[in-house]
């Protein structure tokens, strides 16, 4: 009898958890790693992309395609330091007293691409430019509004493979998960 009464309490809990508005659904898109090339916002002309856009996976070109979508990144050749990855936080500054959450930064590692697995949830620099270099690896966060209903970045990882100095250029191998809620950093359906 007491079994009896526990089966509306459990089919109320079920339903429930099935109509929960911040469940992650299930990963429907592939990770795959692409290989891209970007051209330094200084000093190259207009049509050519010099910015990145994580939840589209395509890389941009800054005042032509940026009236649809802010960049995550860009990448110039800073006269000083030599080539760098910007925020776009650092194109346009948090104001003074707001939060960097939501902000698109980089978190650099000294993991191996390919050992990559999951992305770091903490710790990236979103105020500053990276200096790049052949070989570095970083983590990458989107920024916020993404398209992601549970209103949380998408995360990448990304390997520096070279510069082309004539052309200003850089070409880097980049893996991007647009699943939202998920963090996994392996080819295929991320599981986490």
């Amino acid at each position: 009898m007491r079994i009896l009464a526990l089966v509306p309490v459990v089919a109320a809990a079920i339903l429930t958890a099935c109509n929960d508005p911040f469940a992650v659904l299930p990963a429907s898109i592939t990770n795959t790693v692409d290989t891209v090339e970007i051209y330094a916002v200084n000093g190259t002309p207009l049509d050519k992309p010099s910015g990145y856009v994580l939840p589209i996976r395509s890389p941009l070109r800054i005042g032509i395609d940026t009236p649809s979508y802010n960049f995550d990144f860009l990448y110039r050749i800073n006269a000083t330091t030599g080539p760098e990855f910007v925020p776009y936080t650092v194109i346009t500054p948090v104001p003074a007293g707001t939060s960097a959450a939501g902000r698109s930064g980089f978190l650099a590692t000294t993991s191996t691409f390919d050992a990559i697995t999951e992305a770091e949830q903490t710790g990236f620099v979103v105020d500053k430019p990276v200096t790049l270099t052949v070989g570095q690896v970083l983590f990458v966060r989107s920024g916020l509004p993404n398209g992601c209903y549970l209103g949380i970045p998408y995360y990448a990882k990304l390997q520096v493979l070279s510069f082309d100095p004539g052309q200003r250029s850089v070409k880097f191998q980049i893996l991007v998960d647009i699943n939202c809620g998920y963090r996994g950093l392996e080819p295929g359906l991320p599981k986490r």
